[in-house]
C-alpha cells in the first residue's frame, strides 16, 4: 500500500530566492521538479537548503501524513464540437475531429466514454508547464476527474474552465478534497 504526504517548509526568503536555492540545476524555467538526470541533484539541493535554513535562521516544517488530492469533475452528455476547449491553469485542451497533437484530443462521435478518455489521456500526456507534475486526469463513462498530483490544499487553486458543447464542470477550481490531516510541526533553530 502506498501513501502520500505533503511537506510544507516556511522560510524568510521570497519564492524566487527559495526556488533558486533549492533547485539551481533545474533546467525548465518555472518548474521546480525534474524526473531526468538532475532529479537526485535536486533532492540533494533541497536537503542542503533545509540544513542551511535550520542552522542559519531556523526552519519550521509542517508535515501532513494523510493528504488527499484536490479534484473536480466534468461530464460529457454528448459530442463536443471540434475546436471546443477545456482550459486548466490557463492551458487549453482542444477537441479535434481527428489528428490531435499536443494539448489536443480527438472527439469520438457518439461515445462520451471514449471522448472523456481521450481528454484525460491528453492531459496526462501534456508536457506544458502548469500541467506537467501538477495535474492529472482519469475518466469513466463520460466523466473526467481532474486532480492535483500534489496532495493537500495546495491543489485547490488549480483553475478549470470550459467552452465545450455538451460538457459540464462541477466547479471552476479543484474544490473537492484538498485536505490534509494528522499534521505534525517540526521547528529547528527557532
Amino acid at each position: 500500500m502506498s501513501s502520500k504526504f505533503v511537506l510544507v517548509c516556511e522560510t524568510a526568503n521570497d519564492g524566487p530566492t527559495t526556488a533558486g536555492e533549492i533547485a539551481p540545476s533545474t533546467s525548465v524555467p518555472g518548474q521546480s521538479n525534474t524526473t531526468g538526470a538532475g532529479a537526485w541533484d535536486t533532492v540533494q539541493d533541497i536537503g542542503a537548503f533545509l540544513q542551511n535554513q535550520a542552522q542559519g535562521s531556523g526552519i519550521k516544517i509542517v508535515y501532513y501524513d494523510t493528504a488527499v488530492s484536490a479534484s473536480t469533475t466534468g461530464t460529457f452528455t454528448g459530442d463536443p464540437t471540434a475546436g471546443d476547449t477545456v482550459t486548466i491553469n490557463g492551458v487549453a485542451f482542444t477537441a479535434r475531429a481527428s489528428g490531435a497533437v499536443a494539448n489536443e484530443y480527438n472527439l469520438v462521435a457518439g461515445s462520451v466514454t471514449l471522448t472523456a478518455a481521450a481528454l484525460a489521456a491528453a492531459i496526462n500526456a501534456s508536457t506544458t508547464a502548469r500541467i506537467i507534475g501538477n495535474v492529472g486526469a482519469t475518466s469513466a463513462l463520460g466523466v473526467v476527474t481532474f486532480f492535483s498530483l500534489i496532495p493537500g490544499s495546495v491543489g485547490i487553486p488549480n483553475t478549470i474552465t470550459e467552452s465545450t458543447d455538451n460538457f459540464t464542470l462541477t466547479a471552476t477550481n479543484f474544490a473537492t478534497g484538498g485536505t490534509q490531516a494528522h499534521s505534525a510541526i517540526i521547528s529547528a533553530g527557532l
